[in-house]
This record gives C-alpha cells, sequence and structure tokens, in this order.
C-alpha cells in the first residue's frame, strides 16, 4: 500500500511539473515582446522599424525609440489610407497604458520620442500592418498566432534581426553622405561681383534621413549671399542663434521655429536668424542669407540639432577693391602684360590716326 501510494504521488508529480511548464511555455510567448522603432548615429537618422514579429494571441508588443528621431506607430485599422492629419491625433485615451487593438479601429501612438515606448496588445489571430507617418516608406507588420505556435519570435531573434536591418541601413547613409560631400557646392558670380552660394540641406536613402548640410564648413566673403536648399520632405531649418537662447519646444508647433526670420541688412553674427521649415511639401524648399561681417557663423537646423546636424559659414573681410585705372591707361598698367597690351592699344591708336590722316588728304586733294 505504501508503495501505491508513492507511485501515485510521484505520477501526480509528474503531471503538475507538466502543467506548470507548459503555462510557463504560453505565459512565456504571451509575454511583451520589444520592436525597435528607429535607430540612429549623429548625422544619421535610420527610420525603420526591426522585422516582421509573429506573437502568439494575447501578447503584447512594446514599440521603443532608441534614438532621437520621433516616430508614431500608426494601424490604419480599416482605412485603406493614412489619413492627412496631425501625427499626434488621435491618440490612445489612455497614453502610457497598453492599448487592445482588434486590427479594425484606426490607432495611433502620437510621436514616440527618445526612450519612450508605446505599447499594444492583440486578443486575435491575424496580421497587422503598421507605419510611422511622419517618414513615408517606414512601416512593419505584427503576425499573431495561437500559442504554442514553432513560428513565434523571441526577443533574441528580434533583436539580432533588427540590428542587421539597421546596420546595414547606416552603411547605406553613409555611402551616400560621401557621395553628396563629395559634391562641389553651386557657386554663382553676381554682376556687383559678389558670390551666391547654394548649400544643400539633407537628404534621403529610402526612408532614412542624412541629417546633414552639403557643405557643413563654408568658407566666404563679405557681401557674399548663403542658399539653403532641399530636395527632400524631411523639414529642417538653418538656424543662426547670434546669442539667442534655443527656440523651445524645437518642434515644428513652435512659430517661432515654423516662420523665416531673415537679416534683411545681411547678418552680422548677433540676433535670431532663422530659414523657418525648409522642404519639398513645405511653404519653401530654399532660403538665403547675405552676410555682411566678417566672423565665424555656426548654425543649425533646430529640429535635429540633437542629432549633430549643423554648420559654419566663415566670412572673410570683403576682398579690397581695386585703385582706380588712370585715366588714359585703361587700367592696364603695372605689369608686364599691362604695358605690352598699352604699347599695342597705342599702335593700334597711332595706325587709326595715320590712315585717318592720310584718308583726309586724300579727300583734301
Amino acid at each position: 500500500m505504501p508503495r501505491l501510494l508513492m507511485r501515485g504521488a510521484a505520477v501526480a508529480l509528474v503531471l503538475a511539473t507538466a502543467v506548470a511548464t507548459q503555462l510557463t511555455g504560453a505565459s512565456a510567448q504571451t509575454a511583451a515582446i520589444s520592436v525597435p522603432t528607429g535607430a540612429g548615429e549623429a548625422g544619421y537618422a535610420v527610420n525603420l522599424f526591426g522585422p516582421k514579429v509573429t506573437v502568439a494571441k494575447g501578447a503584447t508588443v512594446s514599440f521603443k525609440n532608441t534614438w532621437f528621431e520621433p516616430h508614431t506607430v500608426t494601424f490604419p485599422g480599416d482605412t485603406k489610407l493614412p489619413p492627412p492629419s496631425d501625427p499626434k491625433a488621435p491618440v490612445p485615451s489612455n497614453p502610457g497604458q497598453t492599448v487592445a487593438y482588434d486590427g479594425k479601429a484606426y490607432l495611433n501612438s502620437g510621436f514616440v520620442l527618445k526612450d519612450k515606448t508605446f505599447e499594444v496588445s492583440f486578443p486575435g489571430n491575424g496580421t497587422y500592418p503598421f507605419f510611422c507617418i511622419i517618414h513615408p516608406g517606414m512601416q512593419g507588420s505584427i503576425e499573431v498566432v495561437d500559442a504554442g505556435s514553432a513560428s513565434i519570435s523571441t526577443q533574441a531573434q528580434v533583436d539580432s534581426a533588427a540590428k542587421k536591418v539597421f546596420d546595414d541601413a547606416l552603411v547605406a547613409l553613409k555611402a551616400a553622405n560621401n557621395t553628396e560631400a563629395a559634391k562641389p557646392v553651386v557657386r554663382t558670380t553676381n554682376a556687383d561681383g559678389t558670390t551666391t552660394w547654394t548649400v544643400t540641406v539633407g537628404g534621403l536613402v529610402g526612408p532614412s534621413d542624412l541629417q546633414q548640410f552639403y557643405a557643413p564648413k563654408l568658407d566666404i566673403r563679405a557681401g557674399d549671399t548663403v542658399v539653403w536648399k532641399s530636395a527632400v520632405p524631411t523639414p529642417h531649418t538653418a538656424t543662426f542663434l547670434g546669442g539667442t537662447a534655443l527656440p523651445i519646444p524645437p518642434i515644428p508647433e513652435n512659430p517661432k521655429v515654423m516662420q523665416a526670420a531673415p537679416a534683411p541688412a545681411g547678418y552680422t553674427g548677433t540676433g535670431y536668424v532663422n530659414s523657418g521649415i525648409i522642404g519639398v511639401g513645405w511653404p519653401a524648399q530654399q532660403f538665403s542669407q547675405k552676410f555682411t561681417a566678417a566672423g565665424t557663423f555656426p548654425y543649425i537646423c533646430v529640429l535635429h540639432v540633437d542629432q549633430g546636424m549643423g554648420g559654419v559659414i566663415n566670412v572673410a573681410a570683403a576682398a579690397t577693391a581695386p585703385a582706380p585705372a588712370k585715366t588714359g591707361t585703361a587700367g592696364l598698367e603695372g605689369s608686364s602684360a599691362g604695358s605690352l597690351a598699352l604699347q599695342a592699344l597705342f599702335a593700334v591708336v597711332t595706325v587709326a590716326l595715320v590712315a585717318g590722316a592720310r584718308r583726309a588728304l586724300v579727300r583734301a586733294h
């Protein structure tokens, strides 16, 4: 009898262990899994989500942004196209809490800033696409399956795949940066002898951004004009603080950032000068500013200064104007080449005078 009891107890223990193991496995599959949301380095913003993720029904997915570039996590639901509205709205009514998503309603995180997260749980099976409103082409999907499926992603798998995606994107961005940096700044000579310099603002590789000016350092002279020109939809600014405080908040809602504020009489290094938002689809794609004083003038993109987007304009004193030419010499004196040219000019004049005299004599006869 004791042996039977012992055997029964042993069987019960094995069964209990098996059930506990199954429950532990199921709970592990429905535990929160983190999806990397964007990445970058100084001068580069990788606007991509981690790879496609497969989770168990009932699991929670946490979207975490570890870089300075803000993103949204937007599920369109039954809407076919993303609403062309403010990316901040509509925002879940319980920000900071997990939002259950059934795939039908429109769901938007609002801006997910650096080191912030947005959590969504999925009570039903299916495939749920999502995207970032402010970075066209930045998109992903969550597949929800029954617990126990061999296709369910582990955090280690997600992290490893995301690292490859982000590393490859950074390589592509740096290659594009080398190409852009090799392009010369466009230089145009004006009728008054000054120069207009055109600087390219930013660049794109897929949805990812080159957060840089080309060229980041420019040497000009007083009286010259610099034009900042953008050919990408990413909003940027060229902003000289000139001893003033950085506009807070440095985001598009701030009217001081949105609006152009040039120095009409020319920039001398003091005071706030701002391009306003420039880029394709914004009110302006370029901004110009004349510089009238010598000095070294740093500037930034207010929207991406935390990503290291800035430049420097070095302004040298205006070139000394040449002394007025002496009357009758046409400014040709003062060099061997000028002397030869002056002698040639006198020779031509002499021949012309002699020829004219001869014609006058002929007419007189």
